[in-house]
């Protein structure tokens, strides 16, 4: 751009001045807003051990976030659950797919048809560009058959449970504290010791337990022995305790548990323990077992 300016002084010629501006523009280039570009997807709140076909509480809530790890609350599509750890083969969870709201993600009708133990789930949602997003592994927990809420200052007790022609029932005793009593027949590996009937679980975090096994008629009679000494119990547990002969329980990473025979009770003696075997008069096997708090899988 050019303009001129001319001056007259007193006693001068007169003088015509050009002068010249120059004008840049500077264009910005355009770049994505980081907060509307969703690239990971967190767990908010994480799964539960949750009774098989019924909605898990609470409800697990996954946040759609930036590349930043800030909220993309302009997200509002769809978001998935699927297992990242599917131990016992079992089918997608029911009601698994959900629309995010403001970026968040609410599983409130998230159920399950199929009982195991270490289960693990993943997230993920679809962008536009047919990129997948997906989020690291949730805590693992598990699906039961029976989750019984046992109340502070009384014993409580599981329905029975069955897994290939062992079942069994467990008593909670009384506690300070309010408690969750969980019991599921079979959904979880096989114990090394097994060499008969199915394998159950009694689960409770602060109680002791009576543990009353069953093993059919017709599992019995395919075992010859001496009646009802012949049988023990296959235990399976988080934490070492002690076998029959006194041994030390053996870890099997298979399991990633402590596994091995019970020994009778004795006064004073070790918990987990056989207090008593008997046989009805229908040809069933009875094994009574005193059992201490925890989450151990027990089959004959």
């Amino acid at each position: 751009m050019m303009w001129s300016a001319t001056r007259l002084f007193a006693g001068s010629t007169l003088v015509a001045v050009t002068v010249t501006a120059v004008v840049v523009l500077l264009l910005a280039t355009p770049t994505a807003r980081a907060d509307t570009a969703p690239a990971m997807l967190v767990f908010a709140v994480q799964p539960t051990t949750t009774q098989m076909g019924t909605a898990m509480t609470p409800a697990i809530v996954v946040d759609v976030e930036n590349s930043v790890g800030h909220p993309v609350k302009s997200y509002d599509g769809n978001v998935t659950l699927s297992y990242a750890v599917n131990p016992v083969g079992a089918a997608p969870p029911a009601n698994n797919t959900v629309n995010a709201v403001d970026g968040v993600a609410k599983f409130s009708d998230l159920s399950f048809s199929d009982v195991g133990f270490g289960f693990e789930l993943q997230a993920s949602l679809q962008l536009a560009s047919g990129q997948e997003v997906v989020s690291s592994p949730s805590h693992s927990f598990n699906i039961v058959d029976q989750l019984l809420h046992c109340q502070r200052g009384q014993a409580c007790q599981s329905e029975t449970v069955s897994s290939q022609g062992t079942s069994g029932f467990a008593v909670a005793s009384q506690a300070p504290t309010p408690d969750v009593l969980t019991a599921t027949g079979g959904g979880f590996p096989s114990l090394s010791c097994t060499s008969i009937g199915g394998v159950v679980s009694f689960t409770v975090t602060h109680r002791s337990k009576t543990v009353t096994m069953m093993l059919a008629k017709y599992l019995v009679q395919q075992v010859p022995g001496p009646g009802a000494a012949h049988f023990n119990i296959c235990w399976g547990s988080p934490t070492p305790f002690t076998t029959k002969g006194g041994m030390t329980s053996a870890f099997n990473p298979a399991n990633d548990e402590y596994e091995g025979l019970l020994p009778d009770c004795s006064a004073g003696g070790p918990s987990p323990c056989i207090a008593s075997r008997n046989k009805t008069s229908a040809g069933v096997e009875l094994i009574t077992i005193s059992a201490p708090p925890g989450d151990p899988h027990s089959s004959f």
